[in-house]
């Protein structure tokens, strides 16, 4: 096997190049194909537990933070009032109530930006550039101050149009 960095000669089952160092464990199954079936089930897999957790803006998701955000609030309050030794920790009830009602903002921007990004067209983006001016406007083209740049394969074609100077019996 040979190393994708370096080009080193490697054992079969080596992990690492003997030369360069790099990581040649994967080498194998990327030959064989095996890599990217291992990708696919990998990304698969992926998608699934992202969508068993619940990931990506949803409205459910954005309504559950925030009232989850304000249940926190009113139990850091009900610990301060009636729990036992709870006027001396209430307060840190209010880091997972900040949280939640973060989580419950951003997810409710986020859709909202969604459904502005499907709903309107492209937005034409103004560049910093001065608009160009109409053609009407520009000064007549002075046509006598244009030179044309050297042409290289009219150099190459006059070295070849030359007559030769050897004749066929010096060869």
């Amino acid at each position: 096997m040979f190393c994708p960095k370096c080009g080193a000669e490697n054992a079969e089952a080596a992990q690492f190049c003997r030369a360069c160092g790099a990581n040649i464990s994967l080498v194998p199954q990327a030959v064989s194909g095996q890599l990217a079936e291992r990708f696919e089930e990998d990304e698969g897999l992926r998608e699934h537990r992202k969508h068993r957790r619940g990931e990506g803006a949803t409205v459910e998701r954005a309504v559950r933070s925030l009232f989850m955000g304000v249940a926190f609030i009113f139990v850091a309050f009900a610990v301060r009032t009636w729990a036992p030794a709870g006027h001396i920790w209430w307060f840190w009830m209010f880091l997972p109530a900040a949280a939640m009602l973060a989580e419950g903002v951003s997810t409710t921007l986020r859709l909202r930006e969604k459904k502005q990004q499907r709903l309107a067209p492209p937005a034409f983006v103004p560049s910093s550039l001065a608009p160009p001016r109409a053609a009407a406007g520009l000064p007549p083209r002075n046509t006598g101050e244009i030179v044309q740049p050297p042409s290289v394969t009219e150099a190459t074609t006059r070295h070849l149009a030359m007559p030769s100077e050897r004749k066929p019996e010096d060869v």
